[in-house]
């Protein structure tokens, strides 16, 4: 059973009560029974054991019963990704939450194919419910926040915290190893994807003069859905090493 999360505190008793959609899920849809056992997840990523007391018509009340205080992360990485087309970009940001990334920027480059125009917010709520519903599965410390679309420009003004990198092919761009050990005290990155048609000659130029790095990932040049899921989880392995 996928793990949930939970926005109130045991009272004093030890006792939550889960409503709302968690409620509809495990009631109506996995037919939870009292005395189930439930992973429950607190806003500050501590995992909570919780036994079912008792199952009302719209809520159901759990006793907790062991508590584990969540592990820190290494490195907390922002992914910033161009569109994609078809449902590729659905598959990015399920894939990055089960990675580790700890927040997910959609971003429209020049050679960004899909225009999303007035369904924004809709697409947003989409992703949003994506990476959600990943969260749960992949039993992950917190929910992941996928961010409004994005400007290229936009895109490189709003990781300031950290080091921030481009996933652009280039001879002369240091490794990944080597440039994790001249920035192995970072606890905070992010890292830019491009669309299929990669980034343009002035969007590069624009990145590097907004203190982005370039930073090879390999021998070979990747699609870029592929890339979107294998840089982050390179860049979060190389930081927990």
């Amino acid at each position: 059973m996928p793990q949930f999360f939970v926005t109130s505190l045991p009272d004093g008793q030890g006792r939550l009560v889960i409503q709302g959609t968690d409620f509809h899920h495990l009631a109506r849809v996995r037919r939870a029974r009292a005395g189930e056992v439930l992973s429950l997840r607190t806003a500050d990523g501590a995992l909570l054991a919780a036994r079912i007391a008792s199952i009302g018509p719209d809520h159901l009340v759990a006793e907790i019963i062991d508590k584990k205080e969540a592990r820190p992360i290494p490195l907390n990485l922002t992914l910033c990704a161009a569109l994609l087309k078809g449902k590729k970009f659905d598959t990015v940001i399920r894939k990055a939450v089960e990675i580790g990334v700890a927040r997910i920027i959609p971003v429209e480059s020049e050679r960004t194919v899909p225009e999303v125009g007035t369904r924004a917010d809709e697409r947003r709520a989409r992703w949003q419910r994506i990476a959600d519903e990943a969260a749960k599965q992949c039993l992950r410390h917190g929910l992941v926040g996928v961010e409004r679309l994005h400007s290229f420009d936009e895109a490189l003004g709003c990781c300031g915290d950290g080091v921030r990198m481009i996933a652009h092919p280039d001879e002369r761009a240091p490794g990944i190893r080597e440039f994790r050990g001249e920035h192995g005290d970072a606890t905070h990155a992010a890292v830019l994807v491009g669309p299929e048609g990669g980034f343009s000659a002035g969007e590069i130029d624009r990145a590097r003069a907004a203190g982005w790095s370039m930073v090879s990932f390999g021998f070979t040049q990747m699609r870029a859905e592929t890339a979107a899921m294998v840089l982050p989880a390179l860049l979060i392995y190389e930081w927990s090493s």
